[in-house]
């Protein structure tokens, strides 16, 4: 018996070695066949339909297609079997099975990521997009570009459940396979390639009513240098006072504060205390509160060791966010207190997009959560108007609002329920719209939808509504199709009122790189698309979620007082595919024995300063 431990402690030593060998983040590794360069599949195959519903490629030469394609990149899922490096780990490696979910595997281990996936038996176009990402993770940009366009041109109506629930939601393949090529190329003009005609146009992926309009996989080319689109002849504008909307012949859109360009580098900014929750009704907290603990006072822990030492001296958050340049802070439900909104604003030289939550999570309508808001209900309607009534009246004149939001998502999950009355609640949005015009015209409104949800009924509905601000969480290459599904189905700028990433990794604890990273690719997609940029041009920018980690966020069953790190709260496109909700702070509470004062700042906060 004592044999067979140390035989075993031993294979698992010898495993563990080879894994370790194996190529980090970043860093290329070697293929045993490596193919050609881009594959020209007209060579090996006949197109047909194109830029139809009924597109398919026919495989005339499969060998000649494996052979060029290489290692991994279907039709070659040979090759992968007789690799050394692969032969040493194989028997330890963890080969997916699930039929399910959107994370490749950790991305600080590409190598590892790109044996198990193509070793694997999963269908090869979900081989193909988890080799492409393990690829791209190292650093090998033209092998990604094989493999995206690979399932591209094969399996362009691919999709993959993100989890094995039967309410979960499907990725369509091809359109991340071409959000991928598109962001490698965009960050790496190096190459010399432009991206050209792809069209990946299905509604509905992998649903049992999944339609299929239009496909082309495109086509590579040698990229000549692109230069910003010209700003000239304003064709829309919205506002007539200190902050103003403008819609250029070219269709990009410039949000201006008094006559000067203005985009949105912009923070979900709260301080919740640790032990407070509103499962308790115990939280009270920034602006609720004309002295907000741990709001002023703040101060970091430069060396994390949970201790306030000498040189940790008192800076206060509007500092901290001052220093990383961020403009803008998002409010979700108002403020109570206008001296401490208005000091902060003064010290850290932001403005506010001031929120209500016009009926989300029960809230100003009078319904309870269990019941959620009845945006049918002429009583509830009065009462979630006249609440935002009141918020405008009372700060419309103060120089920091740069804006008014209409609700939280109310199209998502428990006691939002404008998904049941879709026009209804676009036309409460119109009223909302019109009223708020009249009182102030100073500043725009937006209505704050989950995704893409809602396009066409608010722009059928509420065409007083300004703008829309998108709660979105997509992946760290950012926002895919947004964009150009917000300019086909809606004449509207937007902005992204939520985008994130935990700091937590399962298995492996806080994961501040796989943060930042996602940070860092999400923000450039929306810098990408801004107003005169090289994009869509209906950017105006952004606000990360969030500015601190709240540890309530882990269920009403949990305790506040606990940092969870359990699974996660829900399954989605982050380093390790579940959103941790007590983690999407850039800054950390540490221990939680100096809670809310203590500041960590995490490297996505020097990420973003960077940035911005």
């Amino acid at each position: 018996m004592k044999r067979f431990k140390l035989s075993t402690i031993a294979f698992l030593l010898l495993a563990f070695c080879g894994i370790s060998q194996l190529a980090l983040a970043g860093s290329p590794f070697a293929l045993t066949d490596a193919g050609a360069g881009l594959v020209d599949y007209n060579k090996y195959g006949k197109f047909h339909g194109a830029g139809t519903n009924e597109y398919q490629y026919e495989v005339t030469d499969a060998a000649g297609l494996a052979q060029a394609s290489g290692e991994g990149i279907y039709p070659n899922e040979q090759s992968v079997l007789s690799d050394p490096a692969y032969i040493k780990v194989k028997d330890v490696l963890d080969i997916p099975k699930d039929d399910f979910g959107l994370w490749a595997g950790d991305s600080d281990q590409p190598q590892v990521n790109f044996f198990r996936w193509a070793a694997s038996t999963q269908p090869p176009a979900v081989k193909l997009f988890f080799v492409a990402q393990s690829f791209q993770d190292a650093q090998m940009w033209m092998q990604a570009l094989k493999a995206y366009y690979a399932l591209l041109v094969q399996f362009p109506a691919a999709s993959r459940k993100n989890s094995a629930d039967s309410w979960s939601w499907s990725a369509g393949l091809g359109e991340k396979s071409k959000e991928h090529i598109l962001e490698i190329l965009r960050n790496h003009p190096e190459l010399g390639l432009g991206f050209k005609d792809c069209v990946i146009d299905i509604d509905n992926p992998g649903a049992d009513n999944q339609k299929i309009n239009k496909i082309h996989p495109g086509y590579f080319v040698k990229a000549s240098q692109q230069t910003a689109p010209a700003m000239t002849n304003i064709i829309k504008h919205k506002g007539a006072g200190k902050v103003q909307l403008w819609e250029y012949q070219n269709h990009h859109w410039i949000m201006t504060v008094d006559g000067q360009p203005y985009f949105i580098k912009g923070m979900c900014y709260g301080v919740t205390k640790i032990g407070q929750s509103p499962d308790l009704k115990n939280m009270s907290g920034f602006p609720d509160l004309d002295e907000p603990e741990g709001v002023f006072d703040s101060w970091v822990d430069n060396n994390k060791n949970n201790s306030k030492d000498a040189d940790d001296a008192v800076i206060g958050d509007p500092a901290l966010l001052k220093n990383m340049k961020c403009n803008t802070i998002r409010l979700y439900y108002g403020a109570h207190s206008p001296k401490s909104l208005a000091r902060f604003c003064q010290e850290s030289g932001v403005k506010v997009a001031m929120g209500v939550a016009f009926g989300a999570y029960g809230l100003d309508s009078g319904a309870t959560w269990e019941k959620g808001t009845d945006y049918t209900d002429p009583v509830q309607q009065q009462a979630m108007l006249d609440v935002l009534k009141k918020m405008v009246l009372q700060y419309k004149d103060q120089p920091y609002i740069l804006c008014w939001v209409l609700g939280n998502e109310n199209n998502y999950g428990v006691a939002n329920n404008a998904n049941k009355y879709p026009a209804t609640y676009c036309d409460l949005v119109e009223r909302a719209c019109r009223m708020v015009h009249e009182l102030d015209p100073n500043h725009p409104v937006a209505a704050c939808v989950g995704d893409a949800g809602f396009l066409q009924k608010l722009d059928q509905f509420a065409p007083d509504l300004d703008m829309l601000a998108v709660n979105s969480y997509r992946g760290l290459d950012g926002f895919g199709d947004l964009w150009e599904a917000v300019q086909k189905n809606t004449d509207k700028p937007l902005f992204i009122s939520e985008f994130g990433c935990p700091a937590f990794f399962n298995g492996k604890g806080e994961d501040e790189n796989g943060q930042a990273r996602y940070l860092e690719g999400a923000w450039k997609d929306i810098a990408y698309n801004r107003g005169g940029g090289m994009g869509v041009g209906n950017s105006l920018g952004g606000f990360v979620f969030e500015w601190m980690d709240e540890w309530w966020k882990g269920g009403a069953t949990k305790p506040p007082t606990v940092h969870d790190t359990s699974q996660g709260q829900w399954q989605g496109p982050f380093p390790d595919g579940w959103g941790h909700e007590e983690w999407f702070g850039i800054v950390s509470q540490g221990d939680g024995k100096s809670s809310p004062g203590m500041r960590q700042l995490r490297k996505a906060y020097w990420s973003l300063k960077s940035l911005w």
